[in-house]
This record gives C-alpha cells, structure tokens and sequence, in this order.
C-alpha cells in the first residue's frame, strides 16, 4: 500500500470517527435508526450521507419517512457541518 493511501485512509477514518457519534442515532420512531456512510473527498474535507434504517419487519412502502438533514461535511479542521438536500447535491459533485 503506497503512503499516500495509507495517509488517506487514516484521515477519511479520522473523519468517519468524528461523523459516527455526530449523525448516527436512533429515531424518534422504533424500530427506525441513522447511520452515516462515507461519500468520499471534497475539497475542503469529507462529506458522508445519512442513511435511515428500519429494523421492522415490514415493506418498504409501508415505512416512515423523515424530513431534515440529508448528510454531513466533516471539514478537514474537524468541524461537522449538516447539509440539507440541495447542499448536499452539490458537494456530491465536487467529489475528488
């Protein structure tokens, strides 16, 4: 493994540490919890989406749905950023 992905392992790591306790957390609903996933580099730091998991045994159109937040930057000073949908869409096209 070259350094330079090894380097960026560890800072996208880093990052997730910080975006994991940030967005990651049960809902106001049961069975119904966030997670965070990373999607990748942006300039200025790490953006991740949250993703909404139920636990419940039912289909899918018969589950909740939830207004807020879309995601999170995770800016390269450590500071976390919640992004709305429009927000977010645009740092998903700033991708590195």
């Amino acid at each position: 493994m070259s350094n330079e992905s090894s380097q960026r392992e560890s800072t996208d790591s880093a990052a997730y540490n910080l975006a994991q306790p940030h967005g990651a957390r049960p809902l106001s609903v049961d069975g119904y919890h966030q997670t965070v996933e990373l999607c990748g580099r942006v300039a200025c730091g790490w953006l991740f989406r949250y993703r909404i998991i139920c636990s419940l045994d039912i289909p899918a159109y018969d589950q909740e749905s939830f207004a807020g937040a879309v995601g999170c930057l995770v800016a390269d000073d450590g500071e976390i950023r919640d992004l709305s949908g429009p927000m977010f869409i645009d740092m998903l096209h700033m991708l590195a």
